[in-house]
């Protein structure tokens, strides 16, 4: 979502800002702002929009200080504008901030009442204020800006500068994650390490709690109570810096064409059951109840990795949304449960404070995510990485099929584990995914027909059977998310308990069908579609199509594979479908609106 980035050196730091701000579009923004110490005195330049704008405008302005902050923003309190753009200024203050603030109404009264003259709509505004008026009783601004956070409540980020102590960066971070480095560029913090990308080596990232003051010359880091702390250092991947899409015209269409590679890589990095069991820190054989917890793209994984357990490891096993899932009532912890969390990032709030709830219960957590050093890869009590490397577009492709990838490993371990029959047959069709992905994307010409075809529609509707409606709605996700076409992913068996009311001559419907023993059932559903007038795309195998190519209007081949890779490899054509719809829209691909790549609010 919003991000931070700051730096100190010896230097003009404007330039330096802008290119750290331009690393993080990809999490989804607004508005962009830095602020810049400049003789004594605090210099705030905000644009509305892309950072190309807030560019220019820093250009016209010519900082030249050697210390300073900068934002993107994504709006929560506040629409976009100029004056809700951070950075937020109050006497002496400038803070960047991501985050919530939900006690900021109350703190807003008090602090007016207090002289305090805001001039923004948003939460953040208060916290310059509240730093300013704890310096002006006579505090140092390390202290004011703790006092200043025991005074909010919400999860948040923050980076600041102060007129009265020109040559520090300081922060805080309660909830939402942060990174502070030092290398030959000074002192730098950033919301994603990635960001610091050939400016350091490694980072740190700062646990719950801790504040830092980082100057050119090295960091100093407090925990909670204020004591000092030493945190382990992360390294920074030297690829992160690579931001732009190469030979593609967008990241998007670059990931989606990445993932023979990532696939690849995952089996090479967990070729046997003992590569994965030997990093849980529970056995298989004494787990009856796997709980997958995850939010978005991610859940949709879930919703899968629960049927394989069941069907394949002997497992019984539940999925929850995330945000639901850690205020929802729970029954008491039975022996024998575990909980595995997923997250792109690792930093997604509602998936964080669902493990933290888990973790409280004495729930043994597995962690999935493509960031090793984010704050749910630390705090679980294991953790796989995605492998998926840096995913830069917001509708995540790459890490989606990582997280089957992975999931597929993890269910196929834990079956041996437990002697279920037949794993071998089932990995070998594993490791047979990568060639078929490559397939799938040479037939990206046919993908671009249907496209031509459907990129008018006001609606459409994805449906899908068994272990296929997982992708069904992962589909529709996609589509929505780029397109934003209205798109709704069903139970193709559900269709006529309401939702075949939405079926009509305009609206395409994407069939995914398997000749598996399933078969019969979905060419029934599909043949109700078509006896309404549904405009029926196909997607599924060369036996399935035939079955059905008198009810289809086009046809997208997945190669022949078994029922426990055809969804991984359903997910590619409707992965090209969204991309190629939004691209004939034209829409911006890999920075859709509204949306975000890392949501770190809730």
């Amino acid at each position: 979502m919003c991000g931070i980035f700051a730096r100190v050196a010896t230097e003009p730091v404007a330039e330096t800002l802008i290119e750290g701000l331009k690393r993080l579009e990809y999490r989804g923004y607004d508005s962009a702002g830095i602020a810049t110490l400049e003789d004594g005195g605090i210099s705030r330049v905000c644009a509305v929009g892309k950072v190309e704008r807030l560019e220019a405008a820093v250009r016209n302005t010519a900082p030249h200080g050697h210390i300073g902050i900068a934002h993107t923003r994504w709006a929560t309190h506040g629409a976009p504008s100029e004056r809700n753009a951070h950075p937020h200024m109050a006497p002496g203050v400038a803070v960047v901030h991501n985050g919530i603030v939900e006690n900021h109404r109350e703190l807003r009264t008090s602090l007016s009442e207090r002289g305090a003259q805001f001039k923004s709509e948003t939460d953040s505004e208060v916290i310059p204020w509240l730093i300013s008026s704890r310096m002006q009783e006579g505090l140092a601004p390390m202290e004011a800006i703790r006092q200043a956070g025991d005074d909010m409540h919400g999860s948040f980020a923050i980076a600041a500068i102060s007129e009265k102590e020109p040559d520090l960066l300081r922060a805080l971070r309660r909830g939402s994650p942060l990174a502070v480095a030092h290398g030959e560029a000074g002192g730098l913090l950033a919301s994603d390490p990635n960001a610091l990308a050939g400016l350091a080596r490694e980072a740190i990232m700062l646990e719950d709690g801790d504040s830092a003051e980082i100057s050119r010359e090295g960091i100093q880091i407090l925990d909670a109570r204020g004591q000092k702390a030493m945190r382990q250092s992360v390294r920074v991947d030297e690829h992160a810096a690579a931001f732009q899409p190469g030979p593609y015209v967008h990241h998007m269409l670059r990931e989606i064409h990445e993932q023979p590679e990532v696939v690849s890589r995952i089996l090479e990095a967990y070729p046997s059951a003992g590569s994965i069991l030997g990093a849980l820190s529970f056995d298989f054989r004494r787990v009856n109840r796997v709980t997958l917890v995850a939010c978005g793209t991610s859940y949709y994984a879930a919703c899968l990795a629960r049927r394989w357990f069941q069907e394949i490891a002997g497992i019984h096993a539940e999925v929850a949304i995330a945000s639901e899932y850690r205020y929802e009532p729970l029954a008491s912890w039975q022996p024998g449960e575990v909980a595995i969390v997923i997250s792109q990032s690792g930093e997604t709030a509602d998936t964080v404070g669902a493990m933290q709830r888990l973790k409280s219960r004495s729930i043994p957590v597995l962690a999935l995510v493509n960031q090793p050093a984010s704050t749910i890869g630390r705090e679980a009590d294991c953790m796989l990485p995605l492998l998926a490397g840096p995913e830069i577009g917001v509708a995540s492709t790459k890490a989606f099929t990582a997280q089957l990838t992975v999931l597929a490993q993890v269910v196929l371990a834990a079956a041996q584990r437990r002697g279920q029959p037949g794993i071998g047959l089932l990995r070998a069709s594993l490791h047979k995914v990568v060639d078929s992905i490559k397939a799938l994307l040479h037939n990206e010409p046919a993908v671009m027909d249907v496209a031509e075809r459907i990129q008018q529609a006001q609606s459409a509707v994805f449906v899908g059977r068994g272990s296929l409606f997982p992708v069904a709605m992962e589909g529709a996700l996609k589509l929505k998310e780029i397109s934003y076409i209205h798109a709704e992913g069903f139970a193709a068996g559900e269709l006529k308990h309401g939702p075949i009311a939405l079926i009509d001559s305009q609206t395409p419907v994407i069939a995914l069908a398997s000749s598996g023993p399933l078969y019969e059932k979905t060419a029934s559903n599909i043949r109700e579609i078509a006896a309404r007038g549904g405009r029926i795309v196909l997607v599924g195998d060369r036996t399935a199509l035939l079955g059905l190519s008198d009810v289809s209007m086009q046809a997208l081949t997945v190669p022949h594979c078994g029922e426990f890779v055809q969804p991984i490899l359903s997910t590619i054509p409707l992965q090209l479908l969204a991309y190629h719809v939004a691209v004939l829209r034209g829409l911006d691909v890999d920075r859709p609106r509204n949306l975000a790549k890392s949501v770190t609010v809730e």
